[in-house]
């Protein structure tokens, strides 16, 4: 037996006082008259017996009665053998309730996240009243830094709901001990995790730094079965959509399931009208990738939403996104020759907007908003101009280079990132014989999707004569039939560069008048834009990136949605919105861009759930015991049930009080002292 309280055992020194009483008995005597001598005697000794009698058991009525009252202000109880060492001294204790969305699946019928809350109601009154407690969700909210009182604590249960985020147990962990830390208490203390100890969200568990001066307790949400049907991913099948034309959505449907799925259906929606339907057959474990066809009657920018039926994880059911039909492209050609062969490929299409200059009479402020730039001609990149084209490439804009017969290679290798080589011409034009004639590209390279109905060795390809050469990084689109580089694709970290080694001029190439120049050229400015504007963004992205038109560096603009708006926060480049994802703030959907007290919508904007979420792998029982190992300050708990897991976690952890049982004597012996003295009649 221990005393939570030791200190006040010195109190059982009181027991001296009725032990005084009774050796010095301070009572009056009392006169006894009686008339016959003969019975003085037999009096005397029964009287003095029976007082003695008396005074003794009053004596130990009192002594214990001082001793069970000491005893229970001391606070006695019998330890439970497993119970943590530290664990009667301390009253700060951290719950982790991880809130994800994996916790929408079920365990006996009943949902994770339900099972979850009983249990954070349950740990909270267990222990005594003046335990406070840190309750920690995946939002790590900056009120979870404070430890609160078990009423608080049930009301803010009513308050949670789930979480975009999934957090390492690892950043849990060290959340928890700041919070202990910044209280003073490092050790002694009580930890919970109650999670689905999902591996794509959880992190690396054998990394974790345990230790043996606080008391763990793991409390696994497991479910009954691994089911989930969702949509991983989707694209179009051309990266350009126009009006009134079919188009090809690709989606790729992931089965996580432990049994194989039969004619699901998906259903596609645009601006909330149901355009198209499929199904799919996936097997277990296994992902599809279905074609849907669909068409959009006008341009513009058109919300549309995936669904699938699946149950009862149903938080990735549906997939938003967002296309652009026929969406503008900004052009601005920089060139020092007098040709029209860029605006001729151009002017046919009405999305196509294209602005061109001379490189005496620049406009600057031009290549800001710029999707694509086109150089041709230029035979030196000036400082200026280079400055302009660097910043602008690092914003995403595409620049293409059709090089001077002339070339000042300095300049060129500045913008290039590698020094090209210089060929010699003799003569202008450049005689046919001389001019070296191209191979026929690769059709499965996806720059020429679409570009090509048949191929053949023989068929009809562009001549040209390179004024310039290189040996660079980067994938070669078209080449000499010598292997010399005629157009080179170059990206690195998002920035895009086409590079031809033929001027755009008849006398160096017949590829301006050829018929691969119109798809070639065509290729490039459509990349150029579709490379921007991504279709949909995750919660676990940082930033997001919209092309706004007639934007000032001053607009604020807020998120609406259906159920939801924000403003998020946001900075301007150019003219592109920079969003910080929301991660906490909304939920997954289509939302409208539009400026403050202004109610026209200048974009549109879709967030999904991370896929890691849709992923049900989970840590089971015996994987996380072996982790963690058989320390004794390690428990884990697995029980549906929050009345038999407070049973259980009592029957481990707390210790047996006995204090009520000393107050229950000491009450009892003060009521025998009463007794005995009113009821124990003497002479």
């Amino acid at each position: 037996m221990n005393f939570l309280f030791p200190n006040i055992l010195y109190a059982l020194s009181l027991v001296s006082i009725p032990i005084i009483i009774h050796f010095f008995n301070f009572q009056r005597a009392k006169k006894v008259y009686f008339t016959n001598v003969a019975f003085l005697q037999s009096v005397k000794s029964v009287t003095n017996s029976r007082n003695r009698i008396k005074n003794i058991l009053v004596l130990l009525a009192r002594i214990l009665f001082i001793a069970m009252l000491v005893l229970a202000f001391a606070r006695p109880f019998l330890p439970n053998k497993t119970a943590g060492a530290d664990m009667p001294n301390s009253n700060y204790v951290s719950i982790y309730f991880d809130n994800s969305y994996s916790l929408q699946n079920e365990l006996e019928g009943r949902r994770l996240f339900d099972v979850a809350v009983n249990h954070v109601d349950e740990i909270s009154n267990l222990f005594p009243n003046n335990a406070l407690f840190q309750l920690l969700d995946n939002s790590f909210e900056n009120s979870s830094n404070y430890f609160m009182e078990k009423d608080r604590v049930q009301e803010k249960l009513l308050e949670k709901g789930f979480s975009n985020n999934g957090r390492q147990l690892a950043n849990v962990l060290a959340k928890q001990k700041e919070a202990f830390a910044s209280n003073g208490m490092e050790k002694g203390n009580h930890i919970f995790w109650i999670s689905d100890f999902q591996r794509s969200s959880i992190g690396e568990l054998s990394e974790l730094a345990m230790d043996t001066l606080n008391n763990f307790y793991i409390i696994p949400m497991l479910p009954d079965q691994n089911t989930n049907l969702f949509i991983d991913s989707v694209w179009l099948e051309t990266p350009f959509v126009k009006a009134k034309e079919n188009s090809v959505l690709k989606v790729r449907v992931v089965n996580l399931g432990d049994e194989d799925v039969t004619e699901k259906g998906i259903k596609l929606s645009i601006d909330d009208k149901q355009v198209s339907s499929t199904t799919v057959d996936i097997a277990a474990g296994l992902s599809e990738t279905v074609n849907m066809n669909f068409s959009v009657g006008e341009g513009g920018e058109k919300r549309c939403k995936l669904e699938v039926e699946d149950f009862p994880v149903i938080f990735d059911n549906e997939y938003f996104f967002v296309i652009k039909v026929a969406p503008e492209i900004r052009i601005v050609k920089v060139a020092a020759t007098e040709n029209s062969y860029v605006e001729s490929v151009f002017a046919n299409e009405p999305f196509f907007k294209l602005t061109s200059y001379g490189i005496d009479a620049l406009d600057y402020s031009a290549l800001n908003t710029a999707d694509l730039i086109i150089l041709e001609g230029l035979r030196e990149i000036d400082n200026a101009l280079l400055a302009s084209l660097q910043r602008v490439m690092g914003q995403g804009a595409t620049v293409v280079v059709f090089p001077s017969p002339f070339p000042d290679l300095p300049s060129y290798t500045s913008l290039l990132g590698f020094p090209p080589t210089q060929q010699e011409v003799k003569a202008l034009p450049i005689p046919e014989e001389e001019m070296l004639s191209m191979t026929v590209p690769d059709q499965a390279n996806p720059f020429f999707e679409g570009v090509f109905e048949k191929v053949s060795a023989n068929m009809s390809m562009p001549k040209g004569f390179p004024t310039i050469t290189w040996q660079a990084p980067g994938q070669t689109l078209l080449r000499f039939r010598n292997e010399l580089p005629f157009l080179t694709e170059m990206e690195t970290t998002g920035q895009k560069l086409y590079v031809f080694s033929s001027p755009l001029d008849p006398a160096f190439s017949n590829f301006p008048k050829h018929a691969l120049f119109v798809p070639t050229m065509y290729k490039i400015a459509l990349a150029s834009k579709i490379k921007n504007d991504r279709l949909s963004y995750s919660f676990n992205d940082q930033v997001a990136i919209v092309s706004l038109d007639s934007v000032n560096q001053n607009d604020v603009f807020r998120l609406v949605g259906e159920q939801a708006e924000i403003i998020p926060s946001q900075r301007i480049v150019d003219s592109r919105l920079m969003i910080d994802v929301p991660h906490e703030e909304i939920e997954a959907g289509n939302y409208q861009l539009k400026k403050m007290n202004d109610e026209k919508v200048y974009g549109n904007i879709a967030f999904n759930y991370d896929n890691s979420e849709s992923s049900l792998e989970y840590y089971s029982m015996d994987e996380l015991k072996e982790v963690f190992g058989e320390a004794n300050n390690i428990q884990f708990f697995e029980t549906p049930d929050a009345a038999d897991f407070r049973a259980e976690f009592s029957n481990q952890n707390v210790a047996t009080p006995l204090w009520r049982y000393a107050l229950l004597l000491a009450l009892l012996f003060l009521l025998i002292e009463v007794l005995l003295i009113r009821f124990w009649k003497t002479a």
